[in-house]
């Protein structure tokens, strides 16, 4: 098995790819924000973690690892396949097939407004019991003010895989694979720097 991070990324790539093709073609419709969302919180996260740990435990196996070096290897897996993943879902989405990226927006905003939704009226029944009717007047105002604003995103067609917003969702990504990649080398580090 090769130790090299770059190439268990670029295998981790290979499998994030399966899994966001095998979503498009199977799963493309009425549902598909909502299992890309089930997918990418569950099963990646999932994967992404294995990925990272068997990379650093490959590395550590028959030798004696530094935090650093088990840091790195973690990171740098996390990285390559996750950097790679996230550009190619970029290009496919805003180049090849713009009516899935379309389709994807427009179910985003459908279940934001639902949630809002869902969230306001058991405010509501909060805010009908409180003392202060206040309470009532500042729900109703956050309310309102929530549902244009993705009312208009809607009429706008706002694309939600944008190059901004995707680097915006990235530099979030990152960190979660900083404080992953923290815990491993943690854990299985079995060296002293400076030893």
């Amino acid at each position: 098995m090769t130790k090299n991070p770059v190439v268990i990324g670029l295998g981790l790539y290979g499998v994030t790819m399966l899994l966001f093709f095998g979503v498009y073609y199977f799963f493309a419709g009425p549902n598909y924000w909502d299992i890309s969302m089930k997918i990418n919180a569950f099963g990646l996260t999932f994967l992404y973690g294995i990925a990272a740990f068997l990379s650093t435990y490959w590395l550590r196996k028959g030798t004696q690892i530094t935090y650093p070096q088990a840091f790195k290897q973690s990171f740098v897996t996390l990285f390559v396949g996750g950097f790679l993943s996230m550009v190619t879902m970029f290009g496919f989405l805003n180049y090849v097939d713009k009516n899935a990226r379309d389709l994807l927006n427009y179910q985003y905003v459908q279940t934001e407004l639902t949630n809002l939704e869902e969230a306001y009226q058991k405010q509501k029944i909060d805010a009908a019991n409180h003392k202060d009717a206040n309470v009532v007047v500042e729900l109703e105002k956050n309310y309102k003010e929530a549902k244009e604003a993705r009312e208009i995103a809607l009429k706008e067609k706002r694309n939600y895989f944008s190059f901004e917003f995707l680097g915006k969702l990235f530099a979030g990504i990152l960190l979660f694979y900083l404080l992953l990649s923290i815990i491993i080398a943690a854990f299985l580090k079995n060296k002293k720097r400076y030893e």
